[in-house]
């Protein structure tokens, strides 16, 4: 019974891997170029914080500056960057997931999502790393480590999406929910420019020993 089982369970996965042939299963690390998409954008505010004193804070916002301190961070380190936008302007997901293939043409860039979360549940903190399979969960579990481990930090998920963004990027796809705006502790962190430029850090770093 044992061995019957083994043998349907490797039957099985030579079913499902030659259905997936198309997907390199392997752990990206020659990269040179980083795609850095700052979510939402213009009429888009994605998530924003509720019942909180001082200014609201929108996602948008928060994930602009997220994204253009990576980017310094990552232009220091001698990558070349390309970000999907630069300014509050709306970017359709098929146009940032257009801007990704062709920066990937030849098979040396990947393109990270800059988010920020929201939920019910005002006690759910930390970050969350979904990826697109193709070569990137060590980066995406590398991202979370380095984003947990920061003051206040939870390590949350990481796995596979079909987002549209995730999914529409014929190349290595991350997208990081880098903390919840629910959460009254962690919006607070999140107004904080020392903390953006911290989580701008943890990131740089993450992808800097990537492709070591």
């Amino acid at each position: 019974m044992r061995f019957a089982c083994v043998a349907a369970f490797g039957l099985a996965c030579l079913v499902w891997l030659g259905g997936c042939a198309s997907i390199p299963y392997y752990n990206v690390t020659d990269f040179d170029t980083v795609v850095i998409d700052a979510g939402h954008g213009g009429h888009d505010s994605g998530a924003f914080t509720r019942g909180r004193r001082g200014p609201r804070l929108l996602e948008k916002d928060l994930a602009l500056d997220v994204a253009r301190r990576l980017e310094g961070k990552l232009r220091a380190a001698g990558f070349r960057t390309v970000m999907t936008r630069r300014d509050d302007t709306f970017i359709p997901l098929d146009e940032r997931a257009r801007i990704s293939n062709s920066s990937n043409a030849h098979r040396d860039s990947i393109f990270v999502a800059i988010h920020f979360n929201d939920t019910r549940r005002s006690s759910v903190h930390g970050s969350e790393t979904y990826h697109n399979g193709r070569g990137t969960w060590q980066l995406a579990a590398r991202i979370e480590r380095y984003l947990a481990s920061m003051p206040g930090g939870a390590n949350r998920v990481v796995m596979t999406a079909r987002f549209r963004v995730l999914r529409k990027s014929n190349g290595p796809a991350l997208l990081v929910e880098c903390g919840f705006l629910s959460n009254p502790t962690e919006a607070a962190h999140c107004a904080s420019a020392a903390w953006r430029e911290q989580t701008a850090d943890r990131l740089a770093r993450a992808i800097i020993a990537q492709r070591q």
